[in-house]
């Protein structure tokens, strides 16, 4: 059987982690830049996962699992070293039809957290299916070698001349003509060089001679 690959918006979604350790503690800090509203439930966290929750980036709930704790909740994560309480959390989950992930256990998960390399705009993720994640870590390390840091401004680059692209050029096959040019690699080598300037007079002259096509 083969996974669906999806990017989830979590934003103002309840998320329920259950797990308090150095797991729990990678699960929240993954979660925290999407804007999703955390809820922490163990009888003990990390330092880190303390912090995280003093300056209120998350709530915690100090006690042991409990079935209601999945009442309000839209996913859930199980990171815990308990058997008993991973069983009964995915068995709760699936009951009340919640997508949930229990760490190390993808018997127990009906959906994968891959490996993600970021560059701004840019998400590659790297998933084994819950096979082999230290392997999707090592593959994602090889293509962070492949996408340079500048990649996030070639991106934005692009995404800020995408309604100059539209009102200047009127039809779909002219502005494809365009971006096939703007993305050939030829802006992106300039910024790599540090030329923000000539990566724009390019992206210029470029939409110019498109439009003298129309």
């Amino acid at each position: 059987m083969q996974t669906y690959p999806v990017s989830l918006v979590l934003e103002g979604r309840a998320v329920v982690v259950v797990g308090g350790g150095a797991v729990a503690t990678r699960k929240v800090e993954g979660l925290l830049p999407t804007g999703a509203t955390i809820a922490v439930v163990s009888p003990d966290v990390s330092d880190r996962l303390a912090e995280h929750i003093q300056a209120r980036r998350c709530a915690w709930r100090a006690r042991t699992y409990e079935a209601h704790d999945l009442d309000d909740a839209d996913i859930v994560f199980v990171a815990t070293d308990d058997e008993a309480v991973n069983a009964q959390v995915h068995a709760d989950a699936c009951a009340a039809h919640l997508m949930v992930n229990v760490a190390d256990r993808p018997e127990l998960c009906t959906f994968f957290l891959p490996s993600v390399l970021r560059r701004g705009k840019l998400s590659v993720a790297v998933s084994t299916e819950g096979a082999s994640p230290l392997t999707a870590r090592r593959l994602r390390r090889q293509l962070e070698k492949l996408v340079p840091e500048e990649f996030e401004d070639y991106l934005d680059l692009l995404a800020s001349w995408r309604p100059r692209a539209i009102d200047a050029l009127p039809d779909e096959p002219t502005r494809l003509r365009f971006w096939e040019q703007a993305t050939d690699g030829r802006v992106q080598t300039l910024l790599e060089q540090g030329e923000a300037k000539a990566a724009g007079q390019l992206l210029e002259r470029l939409l110019e001679e498109t439009r003298g096509l129309v």
